[in-house]
């Protein structure tokens, strides 16, 4: 993100499709930064790694096929976590394929109606918006559950286990970690003493109350 604006990197050399492209794209108010082929994309990635939110790369490039492109950012440890959506001809289904086995988060088949391309785009990052932080808590909370659940009484059911984390996690601070940078790496033990009992409380009062209002039915 820049200036809080999205980036799309839009690699791509056919200026026909260039104007199609930007003129879908531009409708959700993104940054469109463009490349003409595979080797200018990677020198601006290598250069804006963190500003860099999706790629949308042609198949057919001048210096490499779309795939390719797809293969060095997927192999390349600080850039695996951009998306990557590939605009294959519809004729092409091999390349769909290889697409998808190369880790590309979409594909949009060629011809394409422009809303259904621009909504498709808007997931993904929306998508990538709300995995680039974590609340760790729900690690820690769902740890402590599974230590005390047998002494709790409480039943072993999926939906309840969920209940009662949703229930703690609404009394306790959130601590939040980025995810794109690296998760934070902790346990419990370096939670506060005070912090640690606070959490065991919400746990046993949360167990409490979905022991005495259960959502699963028939005890399962």
């Amino acid at each position: 993100m820049r200036d809080g604006k999205e980036v799309i990197l839009l690699v791509e050399n056919d200026r026909n499709a260039i104007y199609n492209e930007q003129e879908f794209l531009e409708e959700g108010h993104y940054e469109i930064v463009t490349a003409e082929n595979g080797k200018k994309a990677m020198e601006y990635l290598e250069k804006n790694p963190y500003d860099t939110d999706i790629m949308i790369v042609a198949l057919n490039l001048p210096d490499m096929d779309g795939i390719e492109l797809l293969k060095q950012v997927k192999q390349t440890s600080y850039l695996d976590g951009i998306p990557v959506v590939i605009i294959i001809p519809v004729e092409y289904k091999e390349k769909q394929a290889a697409a998808m086995e190369n880790d590309a988060e979409d594909i949009i088949l060629s011809p394409y109606e422009k809303k259904v391309a621009a909504n498709r785009i808007r997931n993904i990052l929306a998508a990538k918006r709300h995995m680039e932080y974590e609340n760790v808590m729900e690690g820690f909370v769902g740890k402590e559950l599974d230590k005390c659940i047998d002494t709790l009484g409480l039943c072993k059911c999926r939906q309840c286990r969920k209940d009662v984390v949703a229930l703690t996690l609404n009394h306790l601070r959130p601590r939040y970690a980025s995810t794109e940078k690296g998760r934070l790496l902790c346990a419990t033990d370096q939670l506060s003493y005070d912090y640690v009992s606070a959490m065991l409380r919400a746990i046993t009062e949360s167990a409490e109350t979905v022991k005495n209002n259960p959502r699963h039915k028939n005890g399962q």
